[in-house]
This record gives C-alpha cells, structure tokens and sequence, in this order.
C-alpha cells in the first residue's frame, strides 16, 4: 500500500493512485468499497432485560449490522471533481453514494475553491471536510487506510463530517519534515445524529391499529434506530500535522455551539480534540489515535462526555498486510443525574487481512471481537443475551481506486 502524507488535500493523492479522465482542465477520480458484514448474535432489541432472547436480528447501534449477511455498513461510490479556473484559483468537489443512506442517493459530501495566495499559503471556502482525524480527509476511500471501517470506539464519537465555512492551509518544509497548519471556522447545519437508546423513548413514534387504520404517537420502543436533526453553529478549530515519507503526525482542537431542536437543546457548548499518528516504514505499518469530548448539560444527553482510543500494527509481507487493531471506549468523567447521558464503555480487538489486487484495488477480510464494558450495551443497539459477553462482527471488502 503506497503511503501518503496526510494532508487537508490528502484526498488527491489517493485518488491520483487511478486513472483520471481529463476534459479541459477538469478532471474526474472515484472510488468504490463493496462490502459484507455478518454478526453471530443479536442483542436484546425490545427487552432490555434480555428476557425475551434476541429480537430484530440488529447488531449496531445504527441497525446496519446484523445477525445476518448485509451489504449496507460499508458499500459506497463517490466521484471527485476537480479544476484549475487559473494559476491562483481552483475547484473541487466530491459526490457520495453510501448504501446505507437512501439506498445509494447521491449527495455533494463537499465542494469547495480554494485560492492560493503565495506559496505556501492556500484559502478555501465552501463546504469542507471537518478534518478531527488522521484519515477524515478520505474516510470515505477504504483503498487508502488497511481497515475495512476505521476503529468505530474512535470515528464514531464526532457524527459532524463537513462544515460551510472557510479554513487556512499554511504549508512549511524543513528538510525531510513536511507540516501543515490549518485553522478553521464555520457551521455544520443539516446534520443528523443517531439517538441513543438511552433516550430512544423521547423518540415520537406513529403506531397504526391494524383493525381502524387510525394511528397514535407512542414512544418509540428500545431497538428502534432513529436520528434527530442538529446544527454546530460558531465552529473554530485547528489542526496541525506534519510528516515524512514514513511518518506522520497529527492534532487537533474544536469548540462548537450545539443545538437540537427536536430535544430542546439550544447552543450548548461542545469541545473536541484528538491526537494520533501513523507509520509506513519498510514493512511495518502502524496507527494509534486518541479523543477527548465534552458537551454541556442539554447535548450532553445525546453526546455524553467519552474518550477513546486505538493502537493498529501490520506487518507487510508481498502483497499481504495482516494486521491486529486494539480499541477502547471508555467514560471521560462525565457528569450523573437529571439531564446527562450515559457514557458508553466498549472493547474490541480486530484481525485484518489485506491482499493488494493490482494498482488502485484491494481486497480485505476482518473478523472483529466486540466486549461492552461496565454495564453497558457498548456500541451495539442493545444488552447482550444471558450468558454471553461478546460479539463477532465478520467482514469482506473490496475497495477501488480509479
């Protein structure tokens, strides 16, 4: 697997990895992820006391995993667009499909110009990446990392994924060293966040009667995945990264007013940062990551204060990369009584296998051991059965560059 400095533009690189189809400057990249999960139990949707066995089959938290074969978690298509207007301006945009939203609705996942004021010294404004992580800026290319998903006890724990604003790309070498600075401010409207189902009876739910047709609103029962609308409103942030061929380094810090309507909350104030970095060295590669979150009371009810990290080594040999990934969720000293979430607590350990297809495409197999910790349902969408005390997620992707 080649090795990319990571970057705000870091997407390109990868990309670049395929054939472009050029018309008058412009020119066109995509990239694919086919995948499968399977899960060998299913939590206790619909009885939280795990009385009544398993109930819909779901896994996830977002329903997406199951106690069967699916093709939803991880498939996707997206195309990357870009042009060069002239010397100082250019533009770029991304559309994105995912298997799991709309059954394959295409969406603008960002568009943004970007102004080049003086080497090194870039602006961009328009819809942007929010860069929390190491691979945010290609999450979505699964050719570029050598996970099939990227550890959920870290990426799950921000659901905002781009902002309308504008950010600061300040470049500087020193030798060998590469590093970027990369202030940014703006909002992020339009986004939606899976309810807990800790609160999922705050949740309306229409219940027809199948004998009068006439319908009530209930609360929704556990097991039930739902979303709520918010906006981040008032977000600045920055990140730093810096490398070599072999290395790279990253952190990064954002506070943000949170607001969701639908559960009363109105700009409660949420900080975030991480740090993580990366090696691609001879043979060996390695990953580690770590964050941090805290939201005030209000939004604290959907995004409780957590931290999390993961540790990722693989060692490659030919065209193989067999790597094991280390993962933990834990609670950040988050705050109990009337008006706070409940912290999610998870371990997992995954074996990966990577097997390079050729130029631009992989093939990946992973089997996933999953632990929810300290009394809780972790991320799954529910308490695990009497008796058990973990879950296997299995997974096959293919993923494609062109």
């Amino acid at each position: 697997m080649k090795k990319w400095l990571i970057s705000a533009m870091g997407v390109l690189s990868i990309l670049s990895a395929g054939q472009a189809f050029g018309i008058e400057g412009v020119r066109v990249n995509g990239f694919l992820t086919a995948g499968a999960t399977y899960a060998d139990t299913a939590p206790c949707q619909g009885d939280v006391a795990c009385t009544a066995g398993p109930g819909r089959g779901l896994v996830s938290q977002d329903g997406n995993i199951a106690n069967k074969v699916g093709f939803t978690n991880d498939s996707r298509f997206g195309l990357q667009i870009s042009a060069k207007i002239n010397s100082k301006v250019d533009v770029t945009g991304q559309l994105l499909s995912r298997a799991r939203e709309g059954n394959y609705a295409m969406k603008a996942n960002w568009a943004f110009v970007t102004y080049h004021l003086a080497d090194p010294l870039a602006i961009r404004a328009g819809k942007l990446k929010l860069t929390t992580f190491l691979i945010s800026d290609y999450l979505e290319v699964g050719y570029a990392y050598p996970w099939i998903r990227p550890p959920q006890e870290v990426y799950y724990s921000n659901p905002i994924s781009t902002i309308n604003g504008l950010d600061m790309l300040y470049r500087v070498n020193f030798g060998r060293f590469s590093m970027l600075i990369q202030p940014y401010y703006g909002a992020s409207s339009g986004e939606q966040a899976l309810v807990p189902q800790e609160v999922i009876g705050a949740v309306p739910e229409t219940v027809v009667n199948p004998q009068t047709g006439v319908g009530s609103v209930q609360p929704s029962p556990p097991g039930t995945v739902a979303y709520t609308d918010f906006t981040a409103d008032s977000m600045y942030g920055i990140n730093v990264s810096g490398g070599t061929n072999a290395f790279t380094l990253r952190a990064g810090y954002l506070k943000t007013l949170v607001s969701a309507p639908a559960f009363g909350v109105s700009d409660k104030t949420a900080t975030f940062s991480s740090v993580g970095g990366s090696m691609d060295w001879e043979n060996i590669v390695l990953y580690s990551e770590y964050f941090q979150r805290k939201i005030e009371q209000g939004a604290n009810a959907a995004f409780p204060d957590q931290k999390g990290w993961y540790a990722t080594v693989g060692y490659r040999i030919g065209k193989f990369l067999p790597n094991v990934t280390f993962a933990k969720l834990e609670d950040n000293n988050n705050p109990v009584g009337q008006g706070y979430g409940t912290p999610l607590a998870q371990s997992s350990v995954t074996g990966g296998l990577r097997y390079e297809l050729g130029t631009g495409a992989d093939i990946k197999f992973e089997a996933e051991e999953v632990k929810p910790l300290d009394g809780t349902r972790g991320l799954l969408i529910g308490p695990l059965p009497a008796g058990k005390s973990h879950v296997m997620i299995y997974s096959v992707a293919l993923d494609l560059v062109f």
